[in-house]
């Protein structure tokens, strides 16, 4: 639809400044076995696998979509990028490291847990990580809030809302150890303009507009932010919670 392509459009002119932490792939690099070679499954345009180059010898990504992979190859064409399920894909050797930024639970995860057997060495490393809500602070905070509750929530996908237990699904992997949940301080600062062009473009946003608000609702949540809130920079908690396990050596 045209709303969607226009918050889609809109989501690319922010997406630039929300950024996953150096320290998640300092922290991450700093416990594998070796820096050989690393794999980040459901990679999509590529964003989270150009930030494992300079940690690994060999990087490479897979996504389903495969609009998505072209633009990938386009952006990085040094990385090895395949079009394939993460649940079906064959890597021609292990990794040291696997990754999986926010979409592991969109895959079967049982099935990719089970396929660490075989894609990490001994002693490798898999992290599934993902943004929390974004909170927004300041003046913003509980007009966002208000609207996530009274509009919105009702549109968010169920695995963006019910508890996540990779935690228990990881230790229930008799390959796997030392699971553990770790969160990663991530502040993102925007202008207002750009904290409601991040909201308006998400999907939860967008199918409230197509189905009820309509497409005046756009301008009025941009009005209302900008108004709330006058200052040239808002601080947005974007903090990043992270699964980690190691294979058995």
């Amino acid at each position: 639809m045209k709303q969607f392509n226009k918050n889609a459009q809109a989501y690319n002119i922010v997406r630039r400044k929300i950024t996953y932490p150096d320290t998640l792939y300092v922290s991450l690099a700093s416990r594998t076995p070796a820096k050989e070679a690393a794999l980040d499954i459901g990679c999509g345009n590529g964003v989270s696998t150009v930030r494992l180059q300079g940690l690994f010898e060999h990087v490479e990504g897979c996504d389903i979509g495969d609009a998505l992979i072209d633009k990938a190859r386009h952006n990085s064409p040094d990385i090895q990028f395949n079009v394939s399920p993460a649940e079906t894909f064959s890597p021609s050797h292990s990794f040291d490291l696997i990754t999986s930024a926010t979409s592991f639970y969109w895959m079967d995860r049982k099935r990719i847990l089970m396929n660490l057997r075989e894609w990490l060495k001994p002693g490798g490393l898999f992290c599934a990580y993902k943004y929390g809500f974004p909170v927004v602070y300041g003046p913003l905070r509980d007009y966002i809030e208000r609207e996530l509750v009274t509009r919105w929530s009702r549109y968010r996908d169920p695995r963006l809302t019910q508890y996540d237990n990779t935690l228990e699904l990881m230790g229930d992997c008799p390959h796997l150890q030392d699971a553990c949940r770790e969160l990663f301080a991530n502040m993102i600062f925007l202008s207002p303009e750009e904290v409601a062009l991040f909201f308006l473009s998400t999907s939860y946003v967008t199918r409230y507009i197509e189905e009820e608000g309509g497409e005046e609702y756009e301008h009025q949540f941009m009005t209302a932010v900008t108004n709330i809130d006058k200052s040239s920079s808002v601080a947005v908690n974007f903090d990043i919670h992270a699964f980690t396990a190691v294979k058995l050596r």
